[in-house]
Parts: structure tokens; sequence; C-alpha cells
């Protein structure tokens, strides 16, 4: 059975991106892993657990297909 992974936010050390990902299942689709910065291309992301109103926004932004 499928798990979904937790909402969490990547953020780049480089040039500040960030971004709240919620993804709808365990096989993640484009946009909702990041292996390097798509603003600055730099690959060193801390991927954190994303805040209460991050989940919520990210959330309704996947389910309006954003």
């Amino acid at each position: 059975m499928p798990i979904r992974p937790p909402p969490h936010t990547y953020r780049c050390t480089a040039c500040g991106w960030s971004k709240t990902v919620a993804p709808r299942s365990d096989a993640l689709m484009p946009g909702e892993h990041f292996r390097a910065c798509p603003q600055c291309g730099a690959t060193d992301l801390k991927r954190e657990k994303a805040s209460s109103p991050a989940h919520w926004l990210a959330d309704l932004a996947r389910r309006l297909g954003r």
C-alpha cells in the first residue's frame, strides 16, 4: 500500500530560493522533488519539514493544479 510522504520545504543555501511541496503519493512527480536549485543551479539544497501554513498552501496549490 502506498504511503504519501509528508510535505516538505526545499531551500537553496546559495540564493535563498524555496518551495514547499505536498506530494500526491509515494511516486514523486516532476516538481515534487529537486536535486538542484531551479533558479541558480546549486546542488546544496536543504530539505526540511514544512510548517503548517506552508503545508496548507502547498496542498491547496496542488489541488488547484498549480
